[in-house]
C-alpha cells in the first residue's frame, strides 16, 4: 500500500532521477534498471556477484524525528522461484545526519519461500512499525537477501518509510487501529488472535488483526484499553470485516460506554449481515449516556464451530463527524449505521441506505432512490425538528445522479425545503420553495449541492426536512443523496417587494467557494421562462465583476401583477461557472388604483413617477415597404421592407406639483422610458419607449390649481442596456432625515455598504 509522508529522497525509494545513494556490500552489484519497475522508469537492481552468497546495500542518512512511529515498506522483485532465501531489513538509528553514534535497530525478516513465483512482492512482503528511540535525528536502511546464486539479482523499487498515520479524530491509537505492530491492542473471549500480512481497506499499512474462534459460542473480540469520552456526545465507529465462514454471519459491532467505576452504562450496537468471503465496513452511531466517562470497540458473533475466522482492520471511534451547528442527527446527516425513517412522494422507490463515496460527501453510505416515472420525488423527514420563530435556518443536502450510459445526456434537477409545524406537529406553513437546480451533463455520475434559508414564522416549533428531485424522462437511472443538514443561519438572500416605489429589492448575501473574485450575473427569470439582466449601480450584471456582500440590487423594472425569480451566477477568472443561487417565486408591484401607470427611467430610478393615462394609446405603425411604376406594366412592383416598431401620442395626467416636478425631471435627462401598467390596461409587460417633443398645460385652467396634462409622442424602442445611476430607495435626503450629524451616520455604520443595506 502506498504510505503518507514518505521520508525518503527520490534517490531512496523510486530512482525516477536516475540516481540512488545506496552503499553496496561484498558480493554485491548495484545498478539502476529501466523497465521491470513497480511505477515510472526506473528501479534499482542488486546482483550478487562475484561468487554466490547474498546481496546486501546500506542507504545514505536520512532525517526521522525521535520519538515517532514508522511503517516502512521495501517491496522486492525476484527473478527465479527457488527455496532458502531470507529478506532482511534493517533500520538503525543515528544521534547526527553525519558522525554521531548509532543508537539501536530494529529489524524484520521474511522467507521467500519456494512457491513464491518471480516477480514483484508489494504489499505486506516485507514491511513492519518502528519507533525512533529518544535523540534520534537520523536513519539508514539495510536490505539483505541471503542464499543467493552466482549473477542472481534482486529489484527494489517504491521503498517507503513513513510516519504512521492515525485516521482523522481516532480515539485509538495506531496500533488498535492497523494491527501494524502487533495485537496487543485488542482482546479476545472464545477466539485466538493473531496478526495477518494483509488488508481488507485501502489506505496505509501492511498488516491487520484476526481471531479465530475456539469453539461453538459466543466469540467477543474487543479493544484492551478504553478511551475517554464525554457524555452527550455523539460517535462513530467504523470498523472493517471480513469472515471465511460459508453461509455468513451476523456479527454485532458496538460502542460500549463506562462509567467512572468501570460499570457497564450503555451500548451502541449495530448487527451487520456479511456474506462469505467479502469486506464489508461497519459502523456504529451512538450518544454517549450521561455518566458515560470511558468507552470502548468490541464485535461478536455466534460460532458454530472451532476454526471460523475472521479479520478486522482500519478500528475508527471518533467524535461523530457531523456539519458544525446541524440540528439532525448523525445518521440523518449521513445514512452511516442505519436508515432514518423518510417518507417518500411521487414516482421513486422507498429511500434505502447504499453504498457511495465521493470527494464532497460523508462517509460510505447514502440515501437512495430509484425512479419509476417521470415527475417529482419529494423525500420528507419523519422526525420534525424543534425550531424557534424569527431564526432563519439554512436546510442543504448533495446529491449524486447515477446513469448506466455514460454517453447519454442526463437532466438531473434537485432542490432543498421546508415546511413549518405547529406545537401540536399539525402543518402550519408550506414552503414555497426555490426553483429547481438542474443540469445537463454526460458521465456515469454528477453532484449537485443545494441550499436554502427560509426564516421561522411566528407559530412555527417544528420544521420538516425535505428534498426533491425533477425527474424528467431523460432523467438518471437512480439518485444519492448525502449530508443533508439543518442549522441556524444568516439568509442566502432576501426579497422585499415595494409597491409604493414599484421596486423589488434583491439583497444576495452569499459568497461563493472563491471568495469575493471572477464576475457575477444576475437574472430576473419571467413566467414565460425569459429572462433579461439586472441593473446595479454604473453596472448590468451580465458577467459584471464581483467586487463585494451583501449586494442590494433594485429591480425597477419587474412588470407589474406577475410572478419572477431570480437567478445568479458566479463565475471564476477562468470563465467557468461556479456556484449559483435561485429564489423563490415572488409576486411583482402592483399599483392599487389601475387608472395610475408607472413612468420610470431605466438608469435614474430617482425620478420615477406615478401618473394618470388619459387614454390608452393609439398605436401607429408606418409601413416600409412602396412600389413602383414599371414602364410596360399595368401593376406597379411592390418592395418590402419591415414595418416600423409602434408609435403614438399619449396624454399623462399629473395631480400634484412634487409628480409633475418629478415627470419633469425625468424628461428632462433625455434617457429612454419605461411605461408600466396593471394587467388588463392596454399596456402589457414592460413597454420601453424614446419620448419626442413635449406639450404640458393646466388642466384646471387656473394657475393656483395643481393638475397639469401633459402630451408625449412616443416611440417603442428595446430594453435599453446599461446600470444605474442612484437609488429611489435611498437618497441623500433619507440619509439626512435620519442622521442628524455625520458623527450619527458613523457611529451607526462603518461602511458605506451598511448604509445602503441599512439605510
Amino acid at each position: 500500500m502506498a504510505l503518507t509522508g514518505n521520508v525518503l529522497p527520490d534517490n531512496l525509494c523510486d530512482f525516477e532521477g536516475n540516481s540512488h545513494a545506496y552503499t553496496a556490500g561484498s558480493n554485491t552489484a548495484l545498478a539502476l534498471n529501466t523497465g521491470g519497475a513497480i511505477s515510472g522508469n526506473y528501479s534499482l537492481k542488486a546482483t550478487a556477484t562475484p561468487a554466490a552468497g547474498s546481496v546486501t546495500l546500506t542507504s545514505a542518512r536520512f532525517s526521522v524525528t525521535a520519538g515517532t512511529n514508522y511503517e516502512i515498506s521495501v517491496p522486492i522483485r525476484i527473478n527465479q522461484t527457488k527455496a532458502g532465501r531470507v529478506f532482511t531489513v534493517t533500520v538503525t538509528w543515528y544521534s547526527a545526519l553525519s558522525g554521531g553514534s548509532s543508537l539501536g535497530t530494529a529489524s524484520n525478516n521474511v522467507t521467500i519461500r519456494d512457491t513464491d513465483p518471480a516477480g514483484w512482492w508489494v504489499v505486506n512482503y516485507n514491511a513492519f512499525y518502528a519507533t525512533a528511540p529518544a535523540g534520534a535525528v537520523a536513519a539508514t536502511l539495510t536490505l539483505t537477501v541471503t542464499n543467493l546464486a552466482l549473477n542472481e539479482y534482486v529489484h527494489f523499487d517504491r521503498i517507503e518509510f513513513a510516519p504512521t498515520v492515525l485516521l482523522a479524530g481516532n480515539l485509538l491509537d495506531y496500533n488498535t487501529q492497523s494491527g501494524e505492530k502487533d495485537v496487543s491492542g485488542w482482546t479476545a473471549t472464545n477466539a485466538t488472535l493473531f496478526r495477518y500480512g494483509g488488508y481488507v481497506v485501502s489506505g496505509t499499512g501492511s498488516y491487520l488483526p484476526g481471531a479465530t474462534s475456539s469453539a461453538a459460542g459466543l466469540v467477543t473480540v474487543n479493544t484492551a484499553s478504553r478511551v475517554p469520552v464525554t457524555a452527550g456526545t455523539e460517535y462513530r465507529l467504523y470498523l472493517w470485516l471480513w469472515h471465511n465462514v460459508q453461509g455468513g454471519r451476523t456479527p454485532s459491532v458496538a460502542i460500549r460506554w463506562y462509567d467512572g467505576s468501570g460499570a457497564l452504562v450503555g451500548t451502541a450496537s449495530r448487527d451487520v449481515p456479511l456474506a462469505y468471503s467479502t469486506t464489508t465496513v461497519t459502523c456504529s452511531v451512538g450518544v454517549a449516556p450521561a455518566g458515560a466517562v470511558t468507552a470502548d470497540v468490541a464485535f461478536s458473533w455466534t460460532a458454530a464451530a472451532s476454526g471460523e475466522l475472521f479479520y478486522f482492520d482500519q478500528a475508527w471511534l471518533r467524535v461523530a463527524p457531523n456539519a458544525d451547528g446541524n440540528l439532525l442527527t448523525y445518521d440523518e446527516y449521513s445514512t452511516e449505521s442505519l436508515l432514518p425513517s423518510w417518507t417518500v412522494q411521487g414516482p421513486g422507490t422507498a429511500l434505502q441506505r447504499a453504498t457511495l463515496t465521493s470527494g464532497i460527501t460523508d462517509g460510505y453510505f447514502a440515501l437512495k432512490t430509484t425512479p419509476t416515472d417521470s415527475g417529482i420525488i419529494r423525500c420528507s423527514l419523519d422526525r420534525l425538528v424543534p425550531v424557534v420563530p424569527g431564526t432563519t435556518y439554512r436546510v442543504g443536502a448533495i446529491l449524486w445522479r447515477y446513469a448506466a450510459d455514460s454517453s447519454r445526456i442526463v437532466t438531473s434537477a434537485f432542490r432543498t425545503l421546508m415546511d413549518w409545524y405547529d406545537a401540536d406537529e399539525n402543518i402550519f406553513q408550506s414552503d414555497d420553495p426555490d426553483q429547481f437546480y438542474s443540469a445537463d451533463a454526460s458521465g456515469n455520475w454528477y453532484a449537485h449541492s443545494n441550499t436554502e434559508t427560509r426564516t421561522a414564522p411566528e407559530g412555527a416549533a417544528y420544521a420538516r426536512v425535505i428534498f426533491e428531485i425533477n425527474h424528467s424522462a431523460n432523467g438518471a437511472d437512480s439518485y444519492y443523496v448525502d449530508n443533508v443538514t439543518f442549522s441556524e443561519s444568516t439568509p442566502e438572500y432576501t426579497l422585499a417587494v415595494d409597491d409604493e416605489r414599484g421596486c423589488i429589492t434583491y439583497t444576495i448575501n452569499s459568497v461563493p467557494p472563491t471568495g469575493i473574485e471572477g464576475t457575477i450575473s444576475v437574472y430576473r427569470v419571467h413566467q414565460d421562462g425569459t429572462m433579461v439582466p439586472l441593473r446595479g449601480y454604473g453596472v448590468e450584471y451580465d458577467r459584471a465583476p464581483f467586487t463585494s456582500s451583501p449586494l442590494v440590487i433594485e429591480d425597477y423594472e419587474a412588470p407589474l401583477g406577475q410572478t419572477v425569480w431570480y437567478k445568479t451566477d458566479w463565475y471564476h477568472a477562468d470563465g467557468s461557472r461556479g456556484q449559483r443561487e435561485y429564489t423563490q417565486t415572488i409576486r411583482t408591484p402592483v399599483l392599487p388604483d389601475p387608472d395610475y401607470v408607472w413612468f420610470k427611467s431605466p438608469g435614474l430610478p430617482a425620478t420615477n413617477t406615478k401618473v394618470m393615462m388619459e387614454a390608452p394609446p393609439k398605436w401607429q405603425r408606418s409601413s416600409r415597404s412602396t412600389t413602383y411604376d414599371v414602364v410596360g406594366r399595368k401593376n406597379p412592383v411592390h418592395v418590402t421592407g419591415k414595418r416600423a416598431g409602434r408609435t403614438a401620442q399619449i396624454t399623462l395626467l399629473a395631480w400634484d406639483e412634487p409628480s409633475n416636478e418629478l415627470f419633469n425631471s425625468l424628461l428632462d435627462s433625455g434617457l429612454p422610458a419605461l411605461i408600466q401598467a396593471m394587467p388588463g390596461y392596454g399596456i402589457d409587460g414592460n413597454l420601453y419607449v424614446s419620448v419626442g417633443d413635449s406639450d404640458v398645460e393646466s388642466i384646471t385652467g387656473a394657475a393656483n390649481e395643481p393638475g397639469w396634462r401633459w402630451t408625449l409622442p412616443v416611440t417603442e424602442i428595446d430594453r435599453p442596456s446599461g446600470g444605474l445611476q442612484g437609488s429611489a430607495l435611498l437618497t441623500w435626503q433619507s440619509v439626512t432625515d435620519a442622521y442628524e450629524t455625520w458623527e450619527d451616520l458613523f457611529d451607526a455604520h462603518e461602511s458605506w455598504a451598511e448604509v445602503l443595506t441599512e439605510g
